[in-house]
């Protein structure tokens, strides 16, 4: 059950390779964590497109998919997959729904500790209060659009599937730009996030596979 929600934080939830070199140790992190949860607080809903992408050390191309993400509060999200396939994934708290092309299969968050946590990472991500140095050794920097939060988990449990998460944050508004995670084993997944809207109505309906 651990790799299972493992890996739907990797399907769900930058790069080093890419924009590493000229990202600079952050000046001012007190006024970016205010940036930071000032946005968060005024946030009540997110909407997005997202693209991910999939790097497996065994395949020599990435896995490519995109979709729709939603975010409510207090913790409802919804990944909506619509390429290469259609496939659904609500968190609520409380459970985690899988809807496979029709099928749908839910586990309780409840009966595992490392669920709970993940659900609080992934939730924390979007909104943009992540920043919880009690789970995470982090190390701020920036460059001239995206301030940059590199995280490590210190939960053993955690550890054990992910190595570090890089969370990167929109200058102009704080909201998160895009994300990378790296797995223990050493492949990664990055999630980008385009065509953001803050604070429309979303319905419940949204978050319930009928």
């Amino acid at each position: 059950m651990y790799k299972l929600f493992a890996s739907l934080f990797i399907i769900t939830f930058s790069s080093w390779f890419s924009q590493g070199d000229d990202f600079v140790q952050m000046k001012d992190v007190p006024g970016f964590r205010r940036g930071l949860n000032k946005m968060a607080t005024k946030t009540t809903t997110i909407q997005a497109t997202f693209k991910q992408e999939k790097y497996l050390s065994i395949l020599s191309n990435a896995v490519t998919s995109s979709g729709k993400m939603y975010f409510k509060k207090p913790g409802l999200l919804k990944w909506s997959y619509t390429k290469p396939y259609n496939y659904g994934i609500v968190l609520n708290g409380k459970q985690i729904k899988i809807n496979d092309e029709g099928k749908v299969n839910s586990f309780e968050i409840s009966n595992s500790k490392i669920f709970k946590e993940l659900n609080d990472l992934i939730i924390n991500s979007v909104q943009g209060d992540v920043l919880q140095e009690d789970r995470f050794n982090i190390v701020f920097k920036e460059n001239k659009n995206l301030y940059l939060a590199q995280l490590t988990p210190i939960d053993k449990n955690i550890k054990d599937y992910i190595k570090h998460i890089d969370v990167y944050f929109d200058r102009k508004d704080y909201s998160v730009h895009k994300l990378q995670l790296f797995e223990s084993e050493g492949d990664y997944t990055l999630i980008t996030f385009e065509d953001k809207q803050f604070n429309t109505a979303i319905s419940d309906d949204e978050f319930s596979f009928q």
